[in-house]
């Protein structure tokens, strides 16, 4: 799926919306489980879960 903070031709519409809302909560749900020593894959992860709630808040339902 395009991402339209990597993409500018990228759209996301209402049919785009479960996938990133489980995208970001896959995400979040993974950092959770990353130990303490892995934080610089902590930090990567956050934004890119960060990301995927942009793109959920911004397609209507």
């Amino acid at each position: 799926m395009c991402d339209s903070a990597r993409c500018p031709q990228a759209t996301h519409h209402p049919c785009h919306r479960p996938v990133s809302a489980s995208a970001a909560a896959g995400s979040k749900v993974f950092i959770g489980k990353i130990g303490r020593s892995e934080e610089a894959e902590k930090a990567r992860l956050a934004a890119e879960a960060e990301r995927a709630d942009h793109v959920v808040a911004a397609v209507s339902v």
